[in-house]
């Protein structure tokens, strides 16, 4: 079914997530793409553990990756090519995870 373009964060709307700076972060891959080409989607996020700046980060690139894994599977590949190709001319953080890890 169509969405509305809403996007919430465990449940609560994104524009309430404290603090702002961090909220800010999390828009960044929608606002790169433009309303027109998330807008029809309704996007639900949950997340857990880790602490404030890494969970906003797994949400940028979660955010990132299930739009590119839409337009790869509904929508046609030439605008996923040209939706990733933005995404990782900004930042390569959205599409593109760190590997590093705390040692024992």
């Amino acid at each position: 079914k169509p969405g509305k373009g809403l996007v919430k964060l465990n449940g609560i709307p994104l524009e309430l997530i404290k603090p702002e700076a961090l909220g800010h972060k999390v828009f960044e891959p929608l606002l790169l793409l433009g309303k027109q080409r998330w807008g029809f989607l309704d996007i639900r996020l949950r997340v857990k553990g880790g602490g404030h700046v890494s969970q906003i980060y797994a949400l940028r690139q979660a955010i990132s990756k299930a739009i590119i894994a839409y337009y790869q599977k509904y929508v046609d590949e030439q605008s996923k090519v040209q939706i990733k190709e933005t995404l990782l001319q900004y930042d390569r953080t959205l599409l593109v995870a760190d590997p590093r890890r705390c040692e024992p």
